[in-house]
C-alpha cells in the first residue's frame, strides 16, 4: 500500500513537472519498484507532460474541434476524433490532472468528494426531503466522474434505449447498435460472451475481484428469496427486468482504470491534440446564432479561441445548461432576469433535471470489521417496484461495505463504524427538477432545484425497495455475518416510513436530462446531438438523456461519446 501511494505521488509530481525523469527513476529504484514497465511509464508520462505543457504555451488561434470537458463522454469522443491526424482538437478541462492517490485507489473514492476534484454543487433545500440540502457531486478533474466515482460499469437496459429511439426518432440509439459499440470498446475480463461482451477494447472491465464475504452472501440471500441471480450484471440483464450479480468495475490490478487512461492518454502524445487543464470555459463566442468558439479563463486571463468546425459541450448535466444560458441560449424570461441577451429562445435548457436517489438508511452491524475491497460496493441488482410495471426497472439495490447513511439517519441511529449498508436506489424517478443561473457571472455556481421525491410514486417505489433490502439483509446468508440490524430495525408504515425515506435520501450523483434530446420542437438537441436553433454546436454528455437510464451513467456516457464520434465522422 505504501509503495502504491508513493508511486501515485511520484507520478503526479512527474506530470506536473515537479521532478524530472532522472529523479523519478532514482526514487523508484530506492523504493524497489524499478522495472521495465515503470521505466516505460516514466517515459510516457514525461512525454505527455512535456507535449501538453508546450502546446499550452503555444495555443493556436483556431482548432477544428473544441471539446469542453474530459468526462467519460468527452474522453471517448476525443480519442475517436484524434484518429484523423489532419484534425486539430482542443480539449478543455476545468480541473487538474487525475494523479491524486485518492483517484488511483478505488477503495477511497469517496474521499475525493468535497475536494478540489469536485464542483461542490448542493441541491436547493426542498420540503420533499424534509428541508435538507443534498450534495450533487461532479468530477472536476481529468477523467471527470470516472476519476472520482465508485468505478461501476453498468450498461443501459434495452428498454432505456428503446425510449431514446422513440424520443429522438433516430435508430442510431437502438439497443442493438449500442451493443455493437460496447462490444467494440470493452476489454472484458470475465467469461467470453459473443453476443454481449467485448474483449481487446480500450475500457478495462472486470467483475468485482476477490470480493468481501458480504457480496456473495448478498447474492445467496437474493437466491434464497427467489430473486434472479446472474453470472454477469451486464449482458443478459439488459434485456430483462431484474437480476442480481457482482458488479462490473473499471479496476485493474487494484487501481482505478478511468476513462482518461482508456481513451485520453493514448492520444495526448499526438500533435493534433491539445489538452488545457485548470482552464474554465466561461461562455461560447457567437456571431448571430452561429458558434465561433469559446471564451476561456486561463491563468487568470480571458482568452478567445475559435472552432473551425464545431464546439462540443461535454461538461455534464449541471455545467452544460449553465454554459448555454450564460451564452444566451435558454428561456428568454430567465435570461432577461440576469441581463443576458437571448441568442436563441430554448425554454427547456436546464429543465427535465433527473438523478438517481440512493437511500442511506438500511444498516447492519457486522461480526468483526468488513473488509473494504475494490470500491467498497461489489454486489447489486435491479427489480421492479410493482408487478406489471412497464419500462426498465425502477429499483437498484446496492450493497456497501461501509456504514453508508444520510446525515439524519446517522444522527438518529448512530451506526457503529463496523456497520455495512444495503441501499435502495430509485433509478427511474418520476420527479423532475431544473437548473437555473444564480447570476450572469461565469464564476458563480448555478442553482440546482433537484425537486427529489416530489412525485408520490417515487416515495412508494422506495418504500418497496427499503422493505426488500431488509428482507435480503435479514436473510440467513447475511444474518450470520451480522450482529444486529442497526436501522430501521422494524417494519415502518405510514408517515414514519415516508419520513424515513425523505430523511434518508441521498443521490448517486448521476445528474442528467437538462438538455433533452428529442424530435419535438422544444427539445434542446436532436438525434444527432445538434443544439436546435444554433449552428456549429453539439452536446455529448448526460444532459442529453430524454429520460435517465436505470443504471449508473458512466457506461452510457461512453456510449454518447462514441455515438457523437460516429455522427461527426459520417458527416465529414
Amino acid at each position: 500500500m505504501l509503495k502504491d501511494q508513493l508511486l501515485a505521488s511520484l507520478e503526479a509530481s512527474l506530470i506536473k513537472g515537479r521532478v524530472n525523469r532522472r529523479d523519478f527513476i532514482r526514487y523508484l529504484g530506492a523504493a524497489g519498484m524499478l522495472g521495465s514497465g515503470v521505466t516505460a511509464l516514466a517515459d510516457t508520462l514525461d512525454g505527455i507532460r512535456a507535449n501538453q505543457a508546450e502546446r499550452a504555451r503555444t495555443l493556436l488561434d483556431s482548432y477544428d474541434y473544441i471539446v469542453c470537458g474530459t468526462g467519460s463522454a468527452g474522453c471517448a469522443l476525443v480519442n475517436r476524433l484524434a484518429a484523423d491526424p489532419d484534425v486539430k482538437i482542443l480539449v478543455i478541462e476545468a480541473g487538474d490532472w487525475d494523479t491524486a492517490p485518492s483517484v488511483a485507489d478505488p477503495r477511497v473514492w469517496f474521499t475525493n468528494l468535497g475536494t478540489e476534484r469536485d464542483w461542490g454543487d448542493v441541491a436547493v433545500r426542498s420540503p420533499h426531503v424534509n428541508g435538507r440540502a443534498i450534495p450533487e457531486h461532479m468530477g472536476r478533474v481529468v477523467g471527470g466522474g470516472s476519476s472520482i466515482n465508485a468505478t461501476i460499469w453498468a450498461r443501459p437496459f434495452k428498454k432505456d434505449l428503446d425510449g431514446w429511439v422513440e424520443a429522438s426518432g433516430d435508430p442510431g440509439w437502438s439497443y442493438e447498435h449500442a451493443l455493437s459499440i460496447f462490444r467494440r470498446v470493452e476489454n472484458w475480463q470475465g467469461k467470453p460472451d459473443a453476443r454481449y461482451r467485448g474483449q481487446g477494447g480500450p475500457v478495462w472491465v472486470q467483475a468485482a475481484h476477490d470480493p468481501s464475504p458480504l457480496a456473495p452472501a448478498m447474492l445467496d440471500a437474493c437466491a434464497a428469496l427467489g430473486l434472479p441471480v446472474l453470472d454477469d450484471l451486464n449482458g443478459l440483464r439488459e434485456e430483462r427486468d431484474s437480476g442480481f450479480a457482482l458488479m462490473n468495475q473499471i479496476i485493474k490490478d487494484g487501481q482505478r482504470y478511468n476513462l482518461a487512461k482508456a481513451y485520453l492518454y493514448p492520444v495526448l502524445g499526438q500533435k493534433n491534440v491539445t489538452l488545457l487543464v485548470n482552464t474554465h470555459v466561461d461562455r461560447l463566442s457567437l456571431s448571430g446564432n452561429t458558434v465561433e468558439g469559446v471564451e476561456i479563463v486561463r491563468d487568470g486571463k480571458p482568452v478567445r479561441i475559435k472552432a473551425g468546425r464545431e464546439v462540443i459541450l461535454a461538461t455534464g448535466g449541471i455545467n452544460t445548461p449553465k454554459l448555454l444560458m450564460l451564452s444566451g441560449i435558454g428561456d428568454q424570461q430567465e435570461l432577461k432576469k440576469h441581463g443576458i441577451r437571448t441568442v436563441h429562445h430554448s425554454p427547456e435548457v436546464g429543465r427535465n433535471f433527473q438523478d438517481h436517489i440512493l437511500h442511506g438508511g438500511c444498516l447492519w452491524e457486522a461480526e468483526g470489521s468488513p473488509a473494504l475491497r475494490n470500491s467498497g460496493a461489489e454486489a447489486s441488482g435491479f427489480m421492479q417496484s410493482a408487478s406489471g410495471r412497464a419500462g426498465a426497472p425502477d429499483l437498484n439495490l446496492v450493497q456497501i461495505e461501509l456504514p453508508y447513511a444520510s446525515e439524519v439517519v446517522a444522527k438518529d441511529y448512530r451506526p457503529p463504524a463496523n456497520s455495512w449498508a444495503l441501499c435502495a436506489g430509485l433509478v427511474k424517478p418520476k420527479s423532475r427538477g431544473h437548473v437555473a443561473l444564480r447570476s450572469a457571472k461565469a464564476s458563480d455556481r448555478p442553482l440546482v432545484h433537484a425537486n427529489f421525491l416530489s412525485h408520490p410514486d417515487d416515495v412508494k417505489a422506495l418504500a418497496v425497495g427499503i422493505e426488500m433490502c431488509r428482507e435480503i439483509g435479514n436473510a440467513e446468508p447475511l444474518r450470520k455475518l451480522s450482529r444486529r440490524e442497526v436501522a430501521p430495525t422494524r417494519k415502518l408504515t405510514g408517515k414514519e416510513m415516508t419520513d424515513f425515506i425523505r430523511n434518508g435520501a441521498t443521490t448517486y450523483f448521476h445528474e442528467s436530462g437538462t438538455c433533452r434530446m428529442g424530435k419535438d420542437d422544444r427539445a434542446v438537441v436532436d438525434g444527432k446531438l445538434r443544439v436546435n436553433g444554433v449552428k456549429k454546436l453539439r452536446i455529448a454528455d448526460s444532459s442529453i438523456m430524454p429520460q435517465i437510464v436505470s443504471v449508473a451513467t458512466m457506461a452510457t456516457c461512453v456510449l454518447i461519446g462514441e455515438r457523437m464520434a460516429e455522427i461527426l465522422k459520417s458527416e465529414a
